[in-house]
């Protein structure tokens, strides 16, 4: 078996952490690359080489990738447990996010991104969930998010989720803002 490189075991170490070890689980090849300081074309060529590999493979045309058994293998973890919420999410009340309450709010937007285009907003919700969500994408990038910008975004996000479609994205972000 041809061993992958460093940066490419990287990629995989944080896609088995975004995805939360689940080979049914998909996250954006893009949000994993951005996590590391990638570009999205450093990100794509990355998750080519690791599907290559069959380290991990491509679940939607929009760049939804998840992380194979092999990969799993690779990283030395097996694979996850059909989960039914491990833990409580929360987004604790440091002012600064880190540890589990960054992890959690990366896992919580990256599963919105992939929940938003079929939950039957209209355009003008859709458009405006996706503006706080990048917004919230964009304050990631600081060496010190604060906890109340993302407590702040995902009430925003909260109120926009009026679709039964995201029935259960609404009440897990209704769970987070009032959960500290």
């Amino acid at each position: 078996m041809e061993t992958i490189s460093t940066r490419a075991r990287m990629y995989l170490a944080k896609l088995n952490t975004m995805s939360g070890g689940d080979p049914n689980t998909q996250v954006s090849m893009h949000d994993v690359g951005q996590m590391l300081g990638m570009d999205k074309t450093e990100a794509g060529q990355m998750a080519e080489t690791l599907f290559m590999g069959g380290y991990a493979e491509l679940k939607t045309l929009s760049g939804g990738i998840g992380i194979t058994d092999l990969g799993l293998e690779e990283l030395g973890v097996s694979p996850a447990e059909p989960a039914v919420e491990p833990h409580v999410e929360t987004l604790g009340n440091k002012a600064v996010l880190e540890g589990p309450s960054l992890e959690t709010v990366t896992r919580v937007l990256t599963d919105l991104k992939a929940a938003l285009p079929d939950g039957g907003l209209s355009y003008e919700r859709l458009d405006e969930a996706f503006i706080d969500i990048k917004t919230l994408d964009v304050h990631l990038l600081s060496p010190r998010p604060k906890t109340a910008v993302a407590r702040e975004v995902f009430r925003s996000l909260g109120q926009a989720l009026n679709s039964q479609g995201l029935a259960r994205e609404k009440s897990r972000l209704d769970r987070l803002v009032s959960n500290h």
